[in-house]
C-alpha cells in the first residue's frame, strides 16, 4: 500500500488546535465546513495524574483544502 503523504501533494496546514471536548470538536467542525476548510481530526488520551485517570483530548488540524484527495481508500 502506497502511503497518501508519498503520492498526493497535500494541502497547506493554517492551524492546530488541541481541544479537551466533543463539543469544541463539533463547532470547530462546523465552522471549517463554513469557510470550506479541510480538516483531519484526532483523539489521544493524556493521564491525569491527580485523579490518576485518562482523559480523552482532541487534536484538529485545518488545511486549506481537504487533506484526503477523491478516489482515495476510505470514501
Amino acid at each position: 500500500m502506497t502511503d497518501v503523504y508519498e503520492t498526493a501533494e497535500q494541502p497547506d496546514l493554517i492551524a492546530t488546535h488541541y481541544l479537551t471536548s466533543i463539543e469544541d470538536v463539533t463547532e470547530h467542525l462546523r465552522a471549517a465546513s463554513r469557510l470550506g476548510l479541510g480538516v483531519r481530526v484526532r483523539s489521544y488520551l493524556e493521564a491525569d495524574d491527580e485523579e490518576e485517570a485518562l482523559t480523552e483530548h482532541w487534536e484538529v488540524e485545518l488545511f486549506t483544502s481537504s487533506p484526503v484527495s477523491e478516489g482515495e481508500p476510505g470514501e
